[in-house]
């Protein structure tokens, strides 16, 4: 079974293989498949489903208290924010703290001379 979150933070269970939203359920959303024109999509439509571009993101797995996940959560829903922008404020703060070096933007450190 595959763990989903929740709005209040913490998890649920749905069988493998299930899929949450329309997909899988035939439903389709609203200006899906026919878009009215002869020779494909609208450009609104395309802009739409453009990739959004950003930094690199790579998954972060790691257990915590239970105590600091309740203020996580209530921080992520006092400020509408997201778990993945609270955690990565949070370690650019503790790891200037520490001095740790920043990293380039392909996840690489680059040692400073002194």
């Amino acid at each position: 079974m595959a763990k989903v979150g929740n709005s209040e933070g913490g998890a649920r269970r749905r069988p493998t293989g299930a899929r949450g939203g329309a997909a899988g359920s035939g439903k389709r959303a609203p200006g899906a498949g026919d878009s009215g024109g002869a020779g494909g999509p609208s450009p609104e439509l395309t802009a739409r489903l453009e990739p959004r571009k950003g930094p690199a993101k790579v998954p972060l797995n790691t257990r915590v208290l239970a105590s600091t996940e309740a203020r996580l959560t209530w921080l992520v829903n006092d400020r509408q924010s997201t778990v993945t922008n609270v955690v990565d404020v949070a370690l650019q703060e503790f790891f200037d703290r520490y001095s740790v070096p920043p990293a380039d933007h392909d996840g690489r450190i680059v040692e400073q001379d002194s």
